[in-house]
């Protein structure tokens, strides 16, 4: 393994209070008096040890008529970074990005058939090293890694076995010199496409690749269930899928007949052979109708899976993600359909039903607001995800 930078200093809890004030918009000492409530002598202490530490920087503010220039306080965006990592059906796509998640460099790395937890953290480190050598940022300045994993998140486990990911080493962090978090990719997804709803609504994230996954994100804030199994809404059953065998042990799951795999074999035939869901998103394009019928089949048997969650839990949006949520919104014509002819007319009139945004930009900005909580939440210890601390 390669030698690591000595950890980075502690933040007690007045520094991570000063932080999160400077979360969205610079400040300067005078607005960070106000709503802390400490001294000027006390900010300012704060803020020049976080500024030494260098997650601040400081510029000036415009000038005013009267009176001395202040100073701005804003979080650096060229002193701490995050390394962000997602599983792919067959790859690792990682990036660093700043503290508010701009991206700065980014790798994408296939994943050998029969990859175990050991290779896969060998092949983390390697796609490091590389984008540290690509970006010319210093390794000791990456605060966090921030690990999205296909499946639930929990515990020791890490995630379930049939997800590919396997159990991660307990000492990550300690391997990669930096903070850890671990979550769920879909949950990642739907903390990055609440900022396209309103920060305060209830979202549901509905992401379809290999299997079908979704994020809650009520009021702003994850919900994961027990042992983070809230939102596996491909292992709901549905009529289509009876007597259809799941990698999770039961059968008649949605996901054998509404997933990408799914999908590609439906329409794939033998003069007429599909490759993947992107080439299957092409015939949607082209106006193939034995295609766009099958996404609003797909589309009307997740409305079934979804009834259930949707009325118990009154989301004030539904976003579908992923290649094939976005060929053509026959999906989401099919889910909408299916849950009308379900739901109380009074709740479906109230529901909306969209497309997300592009996963790979979702999943980092949610990975950024997650590893911002990661640094600077009141709880050094987060409910949230696995956090494996150093």
């Amino acid at each position: 393994m390669a030698k690591h930078a000595e950890p980075l200093a502690r933040l007690d809890s007045g520094h991570r209070q000063l932080a999160r004030a400077l979360r969205d918009q610079a400040k300067d000492r005078a607005q960070l008096v106000v709503e802390t409530g400490w001294s000027r002598n006390t900010v300012a202490a704060r803020l020049q040890d976080l500024e030494n530490q260098g997650w601040l920087a400081r510029r000036d503010a415009p000038r005013a008529e009267r009176g001395r220039p202040s100073n701005l306080y804003e979080l650096n965006p060229n002193g701490r970074f995050f390394f962000i990592v997602r599983f792919g059906p067959d790859a690792l796509m990682g990036v660093i990005s700043t503290l508010r998640g701009k991206v700065l460099g980014e790798a994408r790395s296939a994943l050998p058939h029969g990859f175990t937890a050991e290779g896969t953290v060998r092949e983390i480190e390697t796609m490091l090293a590389r984008l540290v050598a690509e970006t010319g940022i210093d390794r000791s300045c990456i605060a966090a890694l921030v690990l999205g994993v296909p499946g639930p998140v929990h515990g020791r486990s890490r995630t379930v076995p049939w997800s590919k990911v396997g159990v991660l080493p307990e000492n990550l962090a300690e391997i990669m010199g930096m903070e850890v978090l671990i979550e769920n990719d879909a949950n990642l997804m739907a903390l990055g496409a609440r900022l396209q709803a309103r920060p305060d609504e209830s979202l549901l994230y509905v992401f379809i690749d290999i299997g079908i996954g979704a994020g809650l994100a009520l009021s702003g804030e994850l919900h994961r269930g027990a042992q983070g199994w809230a939102g596996e809404i491909g292992h709901i059953p549905v009529a289509a899928a009876a007597g259809m065998p799941c990698v999770c042990g039961s059968e008649g799951c949605v996901a054998a007949v509404a997933s990408n795999p799914a999908l590609v074999r439906q329409v794939s035939t033998v003069a007429r052979p599909v490759a993947d869901p992107l080439a299957l998103a092409k015939l949607v394009e082209h106006g193939d109708l034995e295609a766009i019928i099958a996404l609003r089949e797909a589309g009307r048997n997740l409305g079934e899976a979804l009834t259930g969650p949707v009325i118990a839990l009154a989301p004030d949006v539904v976003m579908v993600g992923g290649v094939l949520g976005r060929a053509g919104g026959h999906l989401q014509a099919g889910i909408r359909e299916s849950l009308t002819r379900r739901m109380p007319p009074a709740l479906a009139a109230l529901l909306r039903i969209e497309d997300g945004p592009l996963e790979e930009i979702a999943a980092i900005r949610g990975a950024a607001d997650l590893g911002f909580d990661l640094l600077f939440g009141e709880d050094p210890v987060m409910p949230s995800g696995l956090r494996l601390q150093r």
